[in-house]
């Protein structure tokens, strides 16, 4: 059986489909609002290849952004499986379910494959992903993470984190309730706690709610994140910019900031 990467790479179907769907916008009515989408992922500066995967899929109300680690290419793996996967069962769910749970058991699908081919390949042991879904009807929203990918709204000048980072120091945060200073301090407090295909089970963090007419939905990989702000962010989602322009924008200046981390952003906008 060939490696891993080498079955993925042969598919290539994932690749060049968020490829192209993130690269174009889209505009579709839905009820009584109108709902644009656009998306890129750049590799960054630090980084030969891009770990990152994105899949913009305006059709199924669907955008998911996904962030790979493991050894050799295996990061690169796990995130175009975590995405091919979500994207495949949302098309063609196996079950009647609402909503929450149809997303939620596409991850655990994803993090079943994922897992299967770890085991198999010795080459990708311990290889997962971070993973953030925004799904939307009409005009109600569900974001689901696993791990530290986020999902932001941006709502009459208020930024506000939708997804819930997986990790050491949101952990300190909630559990002990440790200042932003205090884990700014500890030594490992980015380090994740959960991610898709790490273990045979996962946990899934979800948040639900209404869309309203000028929202945007942003969502975004560490490596954007990372190096830039949220005053920055806030600033690039009040710039009124065309979206492809805006997130153009916002992978340059991942890049000037120093390009540490493979970079993934893509964006909702609600409309009347």
């Amino acid at each position: 059986m060939p490696p891993v990467s080498q079955q993925i790479q042969g598919n290539g179907q994932g690749q060049t489909a968020h490829r192209r769907t993130g690269r174009v916008p889209f505009r579709q009515g839905s009820g009584r609002m109108t709902y644009e989408t656009f998306g890129l992922t750049n590799a960054g500066r630090s980084r030969e290849n891009n770990e990152d995967a994105l899949r913009v899929e305006p059709e199924l109300n669907l955008i998911v952004v996904a962030d790979g680690m493991g050894g050799e290419s295996c990061g690169e793996v796990a995130s175009a499986l975590v995405v091919d996967k979500i994207v495949e069962y949302i098309r063609c769910p196996a079950e009647t379910l609402e909503p929450e749970e149809r997303i939620k058991e596409a991850i655990r699908l994803a993090n079943r494959v994922v897992w299967n081919a770890a085991e198999d390949h010795g080459e990708c042991k311990g290889m997962g992903s971070t993973v953030v879904v925004a799904y939307w009807e009409d005009d109600r929203l569900w974001i689901v993470n696993v791990g530290d990918s986020r999902a932001y709204r941006f709502r009459n000048g208020q930024l506000t984190q939708l997804s819930y980072d997986q990790n050491v120091g949101n952990d300190l945060r909630t559990n002990l309730g440790l200042s932003e200073e205090q884990v700014q301090r500890y030594p490992h407090h980015r380090l994740l706690t959960m991610a898709v295909g790490i273990g045979e089970d996962v946990l899934i963090r979800t948040w639900s709610g209404d869309l309203a007419p000028g929202d945007l939905i942003f969502l975004c990989s560490d490596g954007f994140y990372g190096p830039i702000p949220d005053s920055r962010l806030a600033e690039f989602l009040s710039s009124r910019m065309p979206l492809p322009a805006m997130m153009a924008s916002m992978i340059e200046a991942a890049n000037s900031a120093g390009g540490p981390d493979n970079i993934t952003v893509a964006v909702l906008k609600a409309e009347v």
